[in-house]
């Protein structure tokens, strides 16, 4: 995923001063906490985005997780896929919930 993100955002990267420290990661590199309270000191809790010199960019949590270490807690939610016949029981008992899936 690292290298991905430095394939594909490297020019990007490189223009916030960001490079480096994602290519740290890469190589599994202890992280610098300066570098990392730097980043969150650019944190908008209310979009969930980071404001940066070339706009706002948004991380999803596990690839937060990868890039700090840092324990996220519990998953938000569990993805669950309900069955064929599970699908079937509901459209009758609850068409609303049904129209949903």
């Amino acid at each position: 995923m690292v290298g991905f993100v430095l394939t594909e955002l490297g020019d990007l990267l490189t223009q916030m001063g960001l490079y480096n420290s994602v290519r740290a990661v890469q190589y599994s590199l202890l992280q610098s906490f300066h570098n990392f309270y730097g980043v969150l000191e650019h944190y908008n809790p209310l979009t969930g985005t980071f404001f940066t010199l070339v706009g706002e960019m948004g991380l999803a949590l596990h690839e937060l997780y990868e890039v700090s270490g840092l324990v996220i807690g519990d998953p938000p939610y569990e993805e669950y896929v309900p069955t064929t016949e599970e699908l079937h029981l509901l459209r009758k008992e609850d068409p609303q919930v049904h129209e949903t899936y």
